[in-house]
């Protein structure tokens, strides 16, 4: 069985390897990451009742060919579902579009931060860990002010994603354990990718910072979880 993901580990920390079937989140990145896709969908999702092509059309100002290309792409990565109308006296019902039970509740504060980044990440061709380092960058800007210890940045923007985070903290080393992980899901279908996200995070967040080095990060499989990035405290910044 292959691996899904297509991206290789970079440097000395490697990623355990998950190999799984499907490349449903994949598909459903591609689908988002194009801006027409994504404000149909954004339409479909707002919208009170079922849609037409004919509404859509008018609210974009595109052909019929072009809104059926592109709610067939969103029909097939699981985001939509099509139906026809009940027939009402002669002609042929209409198709209508709403998005399917899963979208409709949305994802979670941590799924939709991916969602995010896949995207860009896939229309700026970039990998998913150099993506995870410009992510961790803005999260350095944004936490670093707000705590003096540097290992509290890094323990906040994992339980920012929604990682239930055991901090141990001593004056040499520090270690923060990952005990549950919001993307099961997501690992299970690309996990070097998502995980290779969250390497980047990591590497972002400390060339920010001043006194901190990543040594080790232990992956595990979703399901057993304990993930445990270990940091170091340099000599010069405990002095």
């Amino acid at each position: 069985m292959a691996d899904t993901s297509s991206e290789a580990p970079e440097g000395d920390l490697a990623l355990l390897p998950v190999y799984v079937p499907g490349d449903e989140l994949q598909r459903r990145a591609v689908a988002l990451g194009d801006p027409t896709r994504y404000r149909i969908f954004e339409y479909l999702l707002k919208s009170p009742e079922p849609v037409s092509v004919s509404e859509l059309t008018e609210f974009t100002r595109l052909n019929h060919t072009g809104i059926r290309q592109h709610l067939e792409v969103l029909r097939r990565s699981g985001l939509i579902d099509e139906y026809r109308e009940p027939p009402k006296g002669r002609g042929r019902p209409r198709l209508l579009y709403e998005p399917s039970a899963e979208a409709k509740r949305g994802p979670s504060k941590a799924y939709e931060r991916l969602s995010l980044l896949l995207i860009e990440a896939i229309t700026t061709h970039s990998s998913a860990r150099a993506i995870g380092r410009q992510e961790g960058i803005r999260l350095a800007t944004e936490l670093a002010p707000k705590y003096s210890d540097p290992v509290r940045v890094i323990h906040e923007a994992m339980i920012g994603w929604e990682f239930s985070a055991t901090l141990v903290n001593n004056q040499d080393f520090a270690a923060i354990v990952l005990n549950r992980c919001p993307l099961e899901s997501a690992v299970n279908l690309a996990g070097k990718t998502v995980c290779g996200i969250h390497i980047g995070i990591i590497e972002g967040i400390l060339s920010k910072l001043e006194g901190l080095e990543l040594t080790d990060f232990e992956v595990h499989l979703p399901k057993v979880a304990g993930c445990k990035i270990e940091l170091r405290r340099r000599k010069e910044a405990t002095q």
